[in-house]
């Protein structure tokens, strides 16, 4: 057993090392996405479904029903980056998300998505694509119904992280996925709903921490992929 256990801890500084090594020389860039005012440097295929309210984004506010998902893409392109959104969904039940590394898809989005909604708060999606990822949602217990909630993403080479106020939500390593695209807000096809957005903050080339949880803390909670989705328990 303690061989084991060494022989785990070498391995998990090794990679540390490498990881950090990949990161080493790239300037951390810290951009905001949104002006508070306008929709500036966002667009739509249908714009009709998105507004700015209280120095928010706001998607479906004045609509009978959801046609079709509806997205509103920033023009920055991402790859290694931390993100900071408040979010606040009206009625909790609704769904939506927040693509990343995404690409448009005709009027559609493929790409991740970080999960929105009763049921799926904080848990990964593959939009157009995989589908269902990572769906632990460890984050959900967190969530503040009907209220604003910080949503963060944490995405470094093939390693992704969520939280959700503050709580780890996911932890996944996905080699097969998709190192760079943009961001997309998303609201649902469907009833009536209102999902408001504030983009704090976007980074480039972050430290690897998220919030509360050190480097280490989050390697240490990283779920390998193995091509199916992860929904909770053992391997």
């Amino acid at each position: 057993m303690k061989v084991f256990s060494g022989h785990l801890f070498v391995s998990m500084a090794i990679f540390l090392f490498a990881l950090s090594a990949c990161t080493q020389g790239k300037k951390k860039v810290e951009l905001s996405l949104f002006n508070g005012d306008d929709l500036q440097n966002w667009n739509s295929s249908d714009m009709s479904y998105w507004s700015v309210a209280d120095g928010s984004i706001v998607g479906g506010e004045g609509k009978d029903s959801i046609v079709n998902n509806q997205f509103l893409w920033h023009e920055e392109k991402v790859r290694d980056f931390y993100l900071k959104v408040l979010v606040k969904v009206v009625p909790n039940t609704a769904n939506a998300g927040i693509q990343f590394r995404s690409q448009k898809k005709g009027d559609e989005a493929l790409g991740y998505q970080a999960d929105i909604g009763q049921g799926v708060w904080g848990r990964l999606y593959h939009e157009s694509g995989r589908e269902k990822l990572h769906w632990e949602g460890k984050g959900e217990a967190a969530v503040k119904k009907n209220d604003w909630n910080t949503y963060e993403i944490l995405a470094v080479g093939d390693n992704i992280w969520t939280a959700i106020n503050g709580t780890l939500s996911v932890a996944y390593e996905d080699p097969n996925g998709e190192l760079e695209g943009f961001i997309a807000l998303q609201v649902h096809a469907g009833p009536a709903q209102i999902v408001a957005y504030k983009p704090v903050k976007l980074i480039h080339n972050p430290e690897l921490k998220l919030g509360k949880y050190s480097e280490s803390e989050l390697m240490e909670a990283l779920v390998e992929a193995d091509g199916n989705p992860y929904m909770g328990g053992k391997k």
